[in-house]
């Protein structure tokens, strides 16, 4: 049976999370996959979002070498980085803090 769309994706960030630790790097969370993200350590090489159907859609070599950019953090630990940071769009565009 092929394997569905859902599980492919969760399959995927979860090699991708786990080649980079697997759990928040501030607070060290690891329970859930869908409460974990990848942060880009550099905003400015941003080049896309890892996250949804990317997943699926883009080559695994891009994936990879995206996510060699990023810090996995759990969701409430990105949310207060960006807090202090401002948040930076795909496109460049910046919200500030």
């Amino acid at each position: 049976m092929a394997e569905s769309h859902k599980a492919r994706r969760e399959r995927i960030k979860k090699e991708l999370l786990e080649k980079r630790g697997g759990r928040c790097r501030q607070c060290g969370y690891h329970k859930s996959l869908s409460a974990l993200c990848f942060h880009h350590r550099r905003h400015e090489r941003k080049g896309f979002n890892i996250s949804g159907t990317r997943l699926t859609r883009m080559a695994r070599a891009k994936l990879e070498a995206e996510a060699d950019t990023c810090d996995v953090y759990c969701l409430n630990c990105h949310a207060e980085l960006h807090d202090k940071e401002g948040w930076v769009h795909e496109n460049g565009r910046r919200t500030p803090k």
